[in-house]
């Protein structure tokens, strides 16, 4: 309902709401109606207004917090402690990925068959772990408690992260591009299961095969290539899609065995993490053959 009203002679015009000088001490808005700024915006722009602004609840918080500090509704920004209470969609995670405390490291392996441990030892120290340890100390230390001198099989690897407080969120036989990509953008990394000589940058099609290796992956970079952490080499580097395709699905056939599992920093208790992972671990092949560069069948690791 519309109403017409006469100003009285000699008064000052009232400002807007949002240029209207705060009162001073304890004076209060006068008139019969408090202005509504977010509605009148709208009629007068018809631009679509912010929708954090237009939440009545939001709005009769800030309503009851003006009130209360003898201040004009729309007389003072949000302050920065309630921005904050606002989400922010592009900063979101997926349900459980509780995020690493610093950057990976590369790690080298110390022998010809540790490169599992190394791998693991490289998500141990990117969690803020090993305190007190030399990288040589924690790699042996996990080499000696979840594997052996034959090297890392999957299940190992699986125990072995469920030791460190790592849950296997999936684990896939082959590459799975639309897996890793979702898990690399949420905050989790993996380990994979690859060939260690179609792995190395450079390698084609006429590159021979070599043994069952595990490297990590960490992330992918702006070109979209996948970073490579290679225990091997103590070195990093980025490889293609097809690249890292050939590198983990061809160890099926020359040692029986490859893939990859997402990795996530989950924590709670080891043995219930052991019993979860060896779900997806099994997936990555028979753990009861040694891989070597000659080829013979399994799907444990060797070096490179």
């Amino acid at each position: 309902m519309f109403m017409n009203v006469t100003r009285p002679q000699n008064l000052p015009v009232s400002l807007p709401p949002e240029q209207a000088a705060a009162p001073q001490g304890n004076a209060q808005v006068q008139g019969p109606h408090a202005p509504e700024p977010v509605q009148e915006a709208e009629q007068a722009t018809g631009f679509p207004q912010d929708r954090f602004e237009e939440s009545p609840e939001v709005a009769g918080q800030w309503a009851a917090q003006a009130a209360g500090a003898g201040q004009p509704l729309g007389a003072r920004p949000l302050e920065l402690s309630q921005m904050e209470q606002v989400p922010s969609l592009t900063d979101a995670k997926s349900p459980g990925a509780k995020g690493w405390l610093q950057e990976t490291p590369v790690l080298k392996q110390t022998d010809a068959t540790n490169c599992g441990a190394t791998a693991a030892a490289m998500l141990v120290r990117a969690n803020g772990g090993g305190q007190g340890q030399t990288d040589a100390q924690l790699v042996q230390s996990l080499e000696s408690r979840y594997s052996d001198s034959k090297g890392t099989t999957p299940d190992q690897m699986g125990q072995m992260l469920a030791g460190q407080g790592f849950e296997v969120t999936r684990g896939a036989s082959n590459f799975d591009r639309d897996a890793l990509n979702a898990a690399l953008g949420s905050g989790k990394k993996a380990v994979a299961l690859v060939d260690s000589n179609l792995i190395q940058p450079g390698a084609s099609g006429n590159t021979p095969a070599g043994s069952a290796h595990w490297v990590e992956i960490d992330g992918k970079n702006a070109q979209g290539q996948y970073q490579i952490h290679d225990p091997a080499s103590g070195s990093k580097y980025d490889v293609e899609l097809q690249h890292l395709t050939q590198a983990m699905n061809s160890g099926w056939d020359s040692f029986n065995g490859g893939g990859m599992l997402i990795v996530n920093p989950q924590g709670g208790d080891a043995g219930a993490l052991a019993a979860a992972n060896a779900n997806h671990s099994a997936t990555l092949g028979d753990s009861s053959g040694i891989g070597s560069k000659n080829n013979s069948f399994g799907s444990r690791e060797s070096g490179s």
